[in-house]
């Protein structure tokens, strides 16, 4: 499902190359639960968000169900991503946007549903995280590990192929 060929990823700072990621070779099958271990900085990170390309490699080939993703123009890259929920380390939530705007932002985008719909899948995913009575509330409302069940059904939304957590479960309460 997830094929890495000597994907490796380096940040230039003051003209410098600053290795993040060695060239890797890696191969997850579909439906397979793969986790990254390593000490702070060792780039679990940076690996992980290569899978999307939220982050773009310096070097090699990422395939995610045969398709090289390394390859894709803007537009496939958005359509490309839908396939794919994110849980982010520190929550990347919307301050100006309620609990349940947050969560429906993916589906809006997506442009795929009515409204009636976003607001049924928004209403079904804040139950199955325990944040239904929090859908009219800000981010700046909530604990840390209510930002993190935020961003967890935000991820779930789309009802992606491949589900990235970085950290998910650090702040939940």
């Amino acid at each position: 499902m997830i094929e890495f060929h000597s994907v490796h990823k380096a940040y230039h700072v003051a003209g410098r190359a600053i290795p993040a990621l060695q060239p890797t070779d890696l191969h997850i099958a579909r439906g397979e639960v793969f986790g990254i271990i390593g000490h702070s900085g060792a780039g679990k990170s940076t690996l992980l968000r290569l899978v999307n390309r939220l982050e773009e490699p310096s070097g090699g080939r990422i395939l995610v169900d045969g398709l090289d993703t390394t390859a894709l123009d803007a537009d496939g890259l958005r359509r490309f991503r839908q396939r794919v929920g994110m849980i982010f380390q520190h929550f990347n939530l919307l301050s100006s946007k309620t609990v349940a705007d947050n969560v429906a932002l993916p589906l809006k985008l997506a442009g795929e549903l009515s409204r009636r719909d976003i607001d049924r899948r928004v209403a079904a995913l804040l139950a199955r995280v325990g944040l239904q009575d929090h859908a009219g509330k800000y981010p700046a409302q909530l604990s840390g590990g209510q930002k993190q069940r935020v961003g967890i059904a935000r991820a779930l939304a789309t009802e992606p192929q491949i589900l990235l957590c970085d950290e998910a479960t650090s702040a939940l309460d």
